[in-house]
């Protein structure tokens, strides 16, 4: 393999430079630090590298990798502090799983497409790795999985079952469908009801998401960074102007948002 000594070098020089830190005479922060504590870090340091990555942008790619590993080095290393797994028998499980699933790489099974890959690693699953075949297909989607997220994995695997729209527009009129009956249960002021409707709708338009093949965290997050980009540039204009936010009004704010759409990516 490629540089191999090189990155079992520098595999070492990170643990190592984690291991001072969470010792006593380390960093207080990191030190603090659970794996519970690192859940809002995997979020946002993911989210980073998904725009360096969408960005195109080495450097910074090159830097949002590095700060995952050291957060997947941190959580190995605080598993080796705090239960019986070290960052050793991590490490060696996900190998032995990579080589066990990949009998058509490592062996002489014959595989000719990825249906065929995703049907034998279920076969591998059940079979070989002893897993107990669930009563319902929907039980393996972790419960602590984002909303959005969630509903997106629930539409996906449901599909697979033929649970399906036949075409995009058939989802678009459902999404109507649930904006009609919101409006229904606000005009009643049925807040209650309400709060049922949308997320009737959030899940639809997950289900859209799914059909046209689009992440809908992904996509919502360009979305979030999209305005972020337009509402700073409203800031600085309205700033120039010598007026607040609050001291300006709605019109003036738009003006400027229409200008910030030219500087969009």
């Amino acid at each position: 393999m490629k540089n191999i000594n090189d990155s079992t070098g520098a595999f070492y020089k990170l643990l190592d430079i984690i291991i001072t830190l969470r010792g006593p005479k380390g960093c207080p922060w990191d030190r603090k630090q659970t794996l519970k504590s690192l859940i809002p870090n995997i979020f946002e340091e993911t989210y980073e590298c998904i725009d360096a990555i969408d960005n195109m942008d080495e450097e910074n790619m090159a830097e949002e990798i590095g700060d995952l590993y050291l957060l997947v080095v941190m959580l190995s290393y605080i598993m080796e502090q705090t239960t019986n797994y070290s960052v050793a028998s991590i490490l060696n499980t996900i190998s032995e799983k990579l080589v066990r699933r990949h009998p058509h790489v490592f062996s002489n099974i014959k595989i000719n497409s990825v249906s065929e890959v995703l049907d034998l690693w279920q076969d591998i699953k059940v079979n070989v790795e002893g897993r107990i075949k669930s009563n319902s297909v929907l039980e393996k989607i972790p419960r602590s999985a984002p909303p959005l997220e969630r509903s997106y994995e629930i539409q996906k695997i449901v599909s697979k079952e033929g649970f399906d729209w036949n075409r995009s527009s058939d989802v678009i009129k459902k999404i109507k469908e649930e904006i009609d009956e919101l409006q229904d249960e606000l005009e009643k002021g049925n807040l209650k009801n309400a709060e049922l409707e949308m997320g009737d709708i959030l899940f639809s338009v997950a289900n859209l998401s799914r059909f046209l093949k689009i992440d809908p965290s992904i996509a919502l997050h360009k979305t979030n960074q999209k305005f972020i980009k337009r509402f700073q540039y409203i800031e600085k204009h309205i700033s120039q102007t010598g007026k607040s936010l609050k001291e300006s009004t709605l019109k003036e704010m738009d003006y400027f948002r229409e200008q910030s759409k030219q500087y969009d990516s």
